[in-house]
């Protein structure tokens, strides 16, 4: 996976450092337990964005393939976590100014949000899978019918130009 952008400093502190995706991800693939990769995630999630600014950096976008992986491969904690994730950046999150566009797939500028939101329209049929999914009695269902209800309502953009 390709993690792109460059460091951000203030002072002595790193606040971007798209190396602590990559980190957060050989931990998700190496944990052995439920709560390993419940925590795997949420570090993968510190590494790409400020969840006290409600912003993203452009290592959001493959984080987000990532996240959707979780969603398809592993029930329970960390399905809901990553679908947390999901819920919680649609519309709400933005890029961090200077952060806004990253490259997509075939190498062209697109925007951070719009990337994310792509791959997660993309991704439907999991997400239907998982809301169907009768089976799970966590709160997974529920929050993959709200993603999925997200997507139907409008853009990533248009819910933020509402609010």
């Amino acid at each position: 996976m390709r993690w792109t952008g460059g460091r951000r400093w203030i002072g002595s502190q790193c606040l971007y450092r798209p190396e602590a995706a990559a980190d957060a991800v050989r931990d998700l693939a190496a944990s052995v337990s439920v709560a390993g990769a419940a925590l795997a995630v949420g570090r993968l999630v510190d590494a790409v964005g400020n969840d006290h600014r409600g912003t993203l950096y452009p290592a959001a976008v493959p984080a987000v393939s990532v996240l959707l992986k979780v969603i398809r491969h592993l029930p329970g904690k960390p399905r809901i976590e990553a679908l947390g994730v999901l819920l919680d950046w649609w519309g709400c999150f933005a890029p961090k100014p200077g952060y806004a566009s990253t490259q997509d797939d075939d190498g062209r500028p697109a925007e951070v949000t719009e990337a994310v939101e792509r791959q997660i329209r993309t991704a439907a049929d999991v997400l239907r899978t998982v809301a169907s999914d009768r089976s799970d009695g966590s709160p997974a269902r529920k929050m993959a019918k709200d993603l999925l209800a997200l997507l139907d309502a409008g853009s990533w953009s248009e819910l933020a130009a509402s609010r």
